[in-house]
């Protein structure tokens, strides 16, 4: 299983020849797009993986704390 350092750890690989390949071509270059995609999903990735770190860690919750997670939460949606 991945953790989340070798996770952040490619996306700052990922990030980094993003940054190189677009100081040799230009922004529409397919090579820049392409690596900017391959960004997009590792930190899509990420994101997923940390949610379902902190829905794991909601369940092992009591059910009150639940609740009260699951107002913060509509709260800050409407924020």
């Amino acid at each position: 299983m991945i953790d989340s350092e070798c996770m952040k750890q490619s996306i700052e690989q990922a990030r980094y020849k993003l940054n190189k390949l677009e100081q040799q071509f230009d922004l529409l270059h397919p090579m820049v797009l392409h690596q900017s995609m391959v960004l997009d999903e590792l930190i899509n990735d990420y994101n997923r993986y940390c949610f379902r770190r902190a829905m794991g860690a909601l369940r092992s919750k009591s059910p009150a704390a639940q609740a009260n997670h699951a107002e913060q939460t509509r709260q800050l949606s409407f924020s």
